[in-house]
């Protein structure tokens, strides 16, 4: 198999992947008031003092919909994350299979930085996008943002140490090797 078929059967997998993790985040949503409660306004009951049924089944169903806005963002987000932590692998992978020289390929390394910032990117993507979801729910918003943040940091940390800085030190180890 190329290596570009093999980047591309890599991401449908990771798209797989996310959509099994959207449905059994769903399912878990439908099941579970603990993953329910964590994307839900707060407690409501208290709003609805003496409006009536309709108003209270209105706002019932407004609050689990935004509820559900709010578990899908952070579950697009995440899928995010993961496929530019596989984008960032794929890169460095390429650098380091490919047949150019240290000095050429520390060039290249040093051109794909870009790549090991996409999970910040996506991060603070995640924390804009929840600052629209605070005005329907406060508690939700936080955890998408804080949530896709410190996703961002870990994978672009991830990336970091174990492909780049290894990748780097043995190409700087052969180029002064080669020089000599």
């Amino acid at each position: 198999m190329t290596k570009r078929g093999k980047f591309w059967l890599t991401i449908l997998l990771v798209l797989i992947i996310g959509a099994a993790f959207i449905v059994l985040l769903h399912y878990g949503f439908n099941r579970s008031a603990a993953i329910r409660s964590a994307f839900s306004a707060a407690d409501t009951e208290s709003v609805v003092v003496e409006a009536g049924p309709e108003a209270e089944a209105a706002l019932a169903a407004r609050s689990r919909t935004t509820a559900l806005i709010s578990m899908y963002i952070f579950a697009v987000i995440t899928v995010l994350q993961f496929i530019a932590l596989i984008t960032g692998a794929y890169v460095v992978l390429g650098i380091r299979s490919s047949g150019d020289t240290a000095a050429m390929k520390l060039k290249q390394l040093e051109n794909a930085e870009v790549f090991f910032d996409i999970p910040l990117y996506v991060g603070l993507f995640g924390t804009v996008s929840a600052f629209l979801v605070m005005t329907f729910s406060p508690q939700s918003s936080r955890l998408i943002a804080y949530s896709s943040t410190l996703i961002g940091i870990i994978f672009s940390l991830l990336l970091r140490l174990t492909l780049q800085y290894p990748f780097r030190k043995k190409l700087i180890a052969e180029k002064e090797g080669g020089d000599k």
